[in-house]
């Protein structure tokens, strides 16, 4: 099969690899199509997303691994182990397994567990040459891993649980309720998902960027306000102006930069959560009164198992909409043009690439 291989920061490279043999509690997954992750884009540029956001941690990628985790397909082939008939099934992948043993995963919380096992997120599967990954044409997952997709979602739209799952379990992080304002700092998909599930949940969304594409696509995807940030003094202010002089109950900063956690605190009201997705190595330089009147700051890394299920029924439902951010699909061969253009992205007008194989 085909696959594109990460051998280290800017070298990327298809090769041929054997089709994968499934291990008994394993399926084996014909990729249809895989999303191109802003964490790819990071991996690719030499940084470890995975370890900064859920270790607090910066380590360093020591091994060649094959890329993507925004993953869906058709069930081919099936372990010895695997109950029922999966073969044929449309299916998209939770794209991580925690060790099932750590006080983490004990606690019911695998998306924090350092022994995880990531599909093309890590290079630290021991026993495998190149670790596996969604920029393929066929890949291996856990049987309990491959989760069924319903018919009215697109192999396109499916590469989008991975984020939507992301999506709700940031939600539930900063505790949206029905009535809050909620600010996402920053719409490219995980914003733009993030602002359809805190709608969802009942609450008025401000969506911010400085870039008008993803603005304009949040408009239509029901964000209540929108704000180009660029060239712009205190965004606070304008925040404030519009939650009625109160602030936000909830921020989620998908950026990840000095400027961008201290206006999501800024604009909080009092007892406000802020809630980054975009843990990076950034120093910030916080006035203590920048959470005084009991703000939060926090962050919300990965998403448990039980997320991807309620993500796939706001796809499905029609609650969350996936394909007006979806800008690009091209072949598994353009992964280099691909890349080229996320990493120029407003010069492409790319928000979302979808690969299709």
């Amino acid at each position: 099969m085909r696959a594109v291989v990460l051998k280290g920061p800017m070298k990327i490279e298809m090769i041929d690899l054997p089709k994968p043999v499934p291990k008994e509690d394993e399926v084996l997954v014909c990729v249809r199509a895989v999303g191109i992750c802003g964490s790819d884009v990071r991996y690719f540029l030499g940084e470890n997303p995975w370890s900064l956001h859920t270790l607090g941690l910066d380590l360093k990628e020591e091994k060649a691994f094959i890329l993507g985790h925004e993953v869906s397909g058709d069930i081919v082939e099936v372990g010895s182990r695997v109950q029922g008939s999966r073969i044929s099934e449309r299916v998209g992948i939770i794209a991580f397994k925690g060790c099932g043993k750590c006080y983490y995963c004990r606690r019911n919380l695998p998306n924090l567990c350092a022994e995880t096992l990531h599909i093309g997120h890590d290079g630290r599967w021991k026993d495998l040459e190149y670790p596996p990954g969604g920029y393929a044409d066929y890949i291996a997952v856990w049987d309990d891993k491959a989760h069924p997709i319903p018919r009215n979602v697109t192999y396109e739209e499916a590469t989008q649980l991975d984020g939507l799952a992301v999506a709700v379990h940031a939600n539930n992080r900063g505790g949206v309720s029905p009535g809050d304002s909620v600010v996402v700092i920053g719409c490219g998909a995980i914003g733009l998902m993030l602002s359809q599930v805190a709608r969802a949940r009942g609450a008025q969304v401000i969506c911010v960027d400085t870039w008008e594409v993803p603005l304009k696509i949040a408009e239509g995807l029901g964000a209540d306000h929108v704000v180009n940030a660029k060239g712009k003094g205190e965004l606070s202010e304008e925040i404030t102006e519009l939650t009625g002089g109160v602030g936000a109950n909830v921020v989620f900063d998908t950026v990840g930069e000095e400027q961008t956690v201290k206006a999501g605190l800024r604009s909080l009201a009092r007892f406000g959560r802020c809630v980054s997705l975009a843990v990076t190595r950034a120093k910030v330089q916080l006035n203590l009164t920048d959470i005084g009147g009991e703000k939060v700051l926090t962050c919300s890394a990965n998403n448990l198992y039980e997320d991807y299920p309620v993500a796939v029924e706001m796809l499905a439902s029609g609650k969350v909409k996936v394909r007006p951010f979806i800008t690009h699909k091209m072949t598994l061969e353009d992964y280099r043009v691909a890349f080229d253009m996320l990493l120029n992205k407003e010069a492409h007008g790319a928000v979302k690439i979808v690969l299709i194989p």
